[in-house]
């Protein structure tokens, strides 16, 4: 039987949807879900995202009451019960009168845990009226919303009715069921979804193709792009273009190092999307194969120390802790990357993750099977590196079935690993707080004698040496407060880790989980985690210095020179 439309029946009528009343289930799961988003999480907010919070966290909270008295009627209804009304007329008047507590206790209450939270990130405070800008968008966003939701709830019944018009009561409501679960996925993976990605391709392709203002080709033959280069300046993309273009001159590393030092020029090898072409083989593969002919032909493998650095969705090499590895050995350095992306990590993470294993794996075993060719004692010191979505890829070349065996593998080659900003899908990184004995989440220590060491705590001493003296060979850049690190699904259902206590020096002492908003919250703190100040969120600049002094500090290396160099290298973070 077709599904044939009324025309004296509208799908979809504007008028009835917003005079139809909202049911008290939904009334007063809306009105919890509205305050538990004040609650702080991560990262402080604005006004006005904790507006655009409260509004989806209410517009759910309304959607689960409905559910639920949805569900609550069909159980009383089986058991030929009439349905509750414990405050009969009076309810709205106490929902109103509750509401209205809730909104005027709203104030002081924000206000004072966002100042607090504030104020361990060195945040300016805000005042309490701009809680009124936070209402004023949580009004205005939650109508659409609530109307948004109201139309297509209403779409979905003239589905259901269509749909039990059509089939046999006994499976009427399965066969409804079926159709609207069908609509809704079909339209979430080949309208929204699909859409987003085409999208997104096709925009950040364009960015990829650009390059950085103040960048330009490298006239010097130790930088892919430059002359005699194996990889054309026009196929590294924007980030690759950045990297090989940029960091520290031979003036700049002359000035550091002092006039008595003798200084080199860095290189600095880069495989683009577009430099090798698809011949039906693993392109992660043809990449790192011609990054090693790249480094071989730049003379890297005669250097001193050798840096295999794994990149974020983009590509982006940071160029504060490439700059602080390169300032910190005289220039005698070689750094190589490949790209296996140019969209930003956050969309990265829902369509290229399987490419950033792949590209790390690639990577790291290409450079260190040709590197384990070298004679022992000709042959650079090794470091591996990553930042954020590239420790996720760094992180694959050396998992294994636990902690103790995966920093095993990553320190069986490489002088040192430094892995910054670590993702909630970083492998090893979960090993380890899986793990960890008498130690909270944020910093993890291990039971039984490990290579491994945390760092990101503003006010600890700066390091003075490396391995040879204190034997850690991985250092992890972390802080309390990063969402990159600690949002993740779970929270939907589940207490996430950051809330045990004692919590991080960067987040509230007692925070407060609720279902789905604290999620709805984590997925707010990740757009902010990349602007919080420095030393906080997902901002490492600070932290970069004493993380290559913790692994690769030079002979003679002091405090002091750790200092100093954390104060050069902000000038690439500007």
């Amino acid at each position: 039987m077709a599904l044939v439309k009324d025309p004296q029946r509208p799908w979809v009528t504007l008028g009835p949807r917003l005079r139809a009343p909202v049911g008290p289930t939904s009334r007063w799961t809306g009105l919890v879900f509205l305050w538990m988003s004040l609650f702080p999480t991560l990262l402080p907010r604005s006004p006005v995202i904790q507006g655009v919070i409260s509004a989806l966290c209410t517009t759910i909270g309304l959607a689960i009451g409905a559910l639920l008295a949805w569900v609550g009627g069909v159980v009383i209804a089986s058991l030929h019960r009439s349905v509750p009304h414990p405050l009969g007329r009076r309810s709205l008047l106490v929902f109103g009168l509750v509401s209205a507590f809730a909104l005027l206790a709203g104030a002081p209450f924000w206000v004072a845990q966002q100042n607090d939270q504030r104020r361990l990130v060195s945040m300016d405070l805000i005042a309490w009226p701009e809680y009124l800008i936070a209402i004023a968008v949580a009004v205005l966003v939650g109508a659409l919303l609530f109307l948004l939701g109201r139309l297509i709830a209403q779409g979905l019944r003239r589905i259901d009715r269509a749909v039990a018009n059509a089939l046999p009561q006994p499976v009427a409501a399965l066969g409804g069921a079926l159709v609207v679960a069908t609509v809704l996925v079909t339209f979430a993976q080949g309208v929204v979804f699909d859409g987003f990605v085409d999208w997104a391709n096709s925009t950040y392709g364009v960015v990829d193709d650009g390059t950085p203002p103040g960048i330009s080709q490298p006239t010097s033959t130790l930088r892919s792009g430059g002359p005699g280069s194996l990889v054309a300046w026009d196929t590294l993309g924007f980030e690759g273009r950045n990297f090989t273009g940029g960091g520290p001159t031979v003036a700049d590393l002359q000035e550091f190092a002092g006039p008595a030092a003798t200084v080199l020029e860095p290189i600095r090898v880069y495989v683009g999307l577009d430099s090798v072409e698809d011949s039906g083989t693993d392109g992660a593969a043809a990449q790192a194969e011609l990054a090693v002919q790249e480094l071989d032909r730049t003379g890297a493998f005669n250097r001193s120390s050798l840096v295999i650095a794994t990149v974020t969705g983009t590509g982006w090499v940071d160029p504060v802790s490439a700059a602080a590895f390169e300032l910190m050995h005289d220039g005698d350095t070689a750094m190589v990357a490949t790209q296996y992306s140019f969209l930003p990590s956050w969309i990265s993470f829902l369509v290229d993750l399987d490419k950033a294993a792949a590209n790390g794996r690639a990577l790291v075993d290409a450079v260190t099977a040709h590197w384990r060719q070298l004679p022992a004692d000709a042959r650079p010191e090794l470091f591996v590196f990553g930042e954020s979505l590239g420790s996720y890829g760094s992180e694959n070349a050396f998992a294994s079935v636990n902690a103790k065996l995966s920093l095993e593998a990553a320190t069986a080659d490489a002088t040192g690993v430094l892995w910054s900003g670590p993702t909630f899908a970083n492998p090893i990184w979960h090993q380890v707080l899986r793990q960890r004995v008498d130690s909270p989440v944020w910093h993890p220590r291990l039971g039984f004698a490990s290579p491994l060491r945390v760092l990101g705590r503003p006010d600890s001493a700066d390091v003075v040496s490396g391995p040879t003296s204190q034997g850690h060979h991985v250092t992890y850049l972390s802080h309390p407060s990063d969402p990159v690190t600690w949002a993740s699904v779970d929270a939907l259902w589940s207490k996430p880790p950051w809330m045990e206590r004692p919590t991080g020096y960067d987040v509230p002492a007692h925070p407060f989980w609720f279902p789905v908003v604290t999620f709805v919250q984590e997925l707010f703190d990740l757009m902010a985690g990349f602007s919080a100040p420095p030393g906080h969120g997902h901002n490492y600049n600070p932290d970069q210095a004493d993380g290559w002094a913790s692994i690769s500090a030079p002979p003679g290396w002091t405090a002091a020179d750790t200092i100093r160099l954390d104060e050069r290298i902000q000038t690439w973070a500007e």
